[in-house]
C-alpha cells in the first residue's frame, strides 16, 4: 500500500514539474497574440489648436479640437496568424462641430509582433498603401530599442526610438518617440489675396507635414497606453510658409488612457497567472509531491527488506 501511494505522488509530482514550463513557454506563447475580434474607440484632445477652414476660408486659432479614432477588426479577414485592422479618424472643432478632416486605414498586422503585413487590401483613404513597420501596436514583450513605425500621413516608415522608461497611473511603460521631419505630402490651390501675394487667381502651394508623436507602450503586452503628436501642416510657396491649415498638441484624454490602462491590467492579469504564479504552483506542488512520495518508496523497500 505505501509503495502504491509512494508512486501515485511520484506520477502527480513529475506530472506537475513538466507542467510548469509548458505553460510557461507554450500555452503562455499561445495565449499572447492580439485578439480576433478587437474594437475600441481613442480621442486625441487638442487645446489651442490653430487650423485653415475652408468652409469660412479663415483661419481659427485658439480652438479645441478632438480627434475620435475608431477601430475593429475584420474578423473574416483575420486567421490564427495575422488580424486585420479597419480605422476611422474624424477630426473637428469641439465647440462648432465643424469637420477639419478625416482618415480611413485598413492594415493587416502579425498578431505577436504587431509588424504590418502585406495582405488583405492595405490602403489609406481607400488607396492601396503597401505599408511597413510597427501598424497599430508594439510586439508582445516589447523591447528598449528603436522600432519602424508607419505613419499614415507622409504613407511612409520612419524610426520610431525608445526614449525611456516612464510610470503612467501606476502602471510602469516605455517612452518611443518619432520625429518627422517637414514632408510634402500633397499640393492644394489657394487664393492669392488670401495668402497676401499680389495678383489674380490662385496660386498652388505644397502642403508639407511635420510631427512629433510620442507613445508609451506597457511593454509586455506591447499596447498603447499614452500619446502625445505636435502635429504641424502648413502651405508653402517656392520653400515659404504662407498658410498654416493645422497645428497644434493632440493627447488622449484621461478617458482614453484610464481605458487602456484598465483593459491592459486585464490583459496582464491573465498573462501573470499563466507565466508567473501558476507555473510557480505547480512547481511548489510538484516538490510537494514528490518529496514524500520518495520518502514512502525507500521506508517501503526498508519494510521489504526487514521482512525479507
Amino acid at each position: 500500500m505505501r509503495r502504491t501511494i509512494a508512486v501515485v505522488c511520484i506520477a502527480l509530482g513529475v506530472f506537475s514539474i513538466s507542467l510548469a514550463p509548458m505553460l510557461r513557454f507554450w500555452v503562455a506563447d499561445a495565449v499572447m497574440k492580439t485578439p480576433m475580434d478587437y474594437y475600441d474607440q481613442k480621442v486625441n484632445r487638442g487645446e489651442n489648436v490653430t487650423y485653415f477652414s475652408i468652409e469660412d476660408v479663415e483661419l481659427v486659432e485658439g480652438a479645441t479640437v478632438e480627434a475620435t479614432t475608431t477601430l475593429r477588426s475584420d474578423v473574416a479577414a483575420s486567421g490564427d496568424d495575422t488580424v486585420v485592422w479597419d480605422q476611422f479618424t474624424w477630426v473637428e472643432d469641439v465647440d462648432t462641430g465643424y469637420g477639419i478632416t478625416s482618415t480611413a486605414r485598413r492594415a493587416a498586422h502579425d498578431r505577436v509582433s504587431g509588424e504590418s503585413v502585406d495582405c488583405c487590401d492595405p490602403s489609406v483613404n481607400d488607396e492601396m498603401v503597401h505599408q511597413e513597420g510597427q501598424a497599430f501596436k508594439f510586439p508582445f514583450m516589447t523591447e528598449q530599442k528603436d522600432y519602424e513605425f508607419f505613419d499614415t500621413t507622409v504613407q511612409e516608415t520612419h524610426p520610431i526610438r525608445f526614449d525611456g522608461e516612464e510610470t503612467i497611473d501606476g502602471m510602469e511603460t516605455y517612452r518611443f518617440v518619432q520625429e518627422i521631419d517637414p514632408t510634402k505630402i500633397g499640393e492644394r490651390d489657394l487664393p492669392r489675396d488670401l495668402v497676401g501675394m499680389d495678383g489674380e487667381g490662385d496660386v498652388t502651394a505644397d502642403e508639407m507635414y511635420s510631427v512629433t508623436r510620442t507613445y508609451w507602450i506597457e511593454p509586455t503586452t506591447g499596447t498603447p497606453i499614452h500619446l502625445s503628436e505636435e502635429q504641424r501642416r502648413v502651405g508653402q510657396v517656392d520653400g515659404e510658409e504662407v498658410l498654416v491649415f493645422f497645428e497644434g498638441d493632440m493627447v488622449w484624454t484621461d478617458e482614453t488612457v484610464d481605458s487602456n490602462i484598465e483593459s491592459t491590467q486585464d490583459s496582464l492579469a491573465s498573462l501573470n497567472l499563466i507565466r508567473g504564479t501558476v507555473p510557480l504552483l505547480l512547481v511548489v506542488a510538484g516538490v510537494g509531491f514528490l518529496a514524500p512520495g520518495v520518502l514512502l518508496l525507500v521506508l517501503a523497500g526498508q519494510g521489504r527488506r526487514a521482512r525479507q
